[in-house]
């Protein structure tokens, strides 16, 4: 897998689909997997790289993940419970073994 990918497969996003000025409650971490790919882009741009993404997403086949932000925090609670996580992870951005 390339660099985007892997960031495709290891971020989620929540709450993409609200008004850009209510993602404050968010601090605009909410569009994180636009900045695990783009760091250094202005977040009032978040929204409108959300739908690019989506598409090309799509086109490609990559899975696109937006959920509750209660199941990411889950989710992410249960990661760092599981030693092998961090290790697939790893695996992930290497490029498999």
């Amino acid at each position: 897998r390339d660099w985007g990918e892997a960031q495709l497969l290891v971020s989620a996003d929540w709450c993409v689909d609200i008004p850009f000025w209510q993602g404050i409650v968010f601090l605009w971490l909410n569009f994180h997997t636009v900045h695990h790919l783009f760091p250094r882009m202005d977040f009032s741009h978040h929204p409108e790289i959300t739908k690019i993404l989506r598409r090309t997403c799509k086109e490609f086949d990559i899975p696109y993940v937006v959920e509750c932000p209660i199941q990411i925090y889950k989710e992410m609670m249960t990661s760092f419970s599981k030693p092998h996580s961090l290790m697939q992870e790893i695996i992930v951005y290497a490029g498999g073994l």
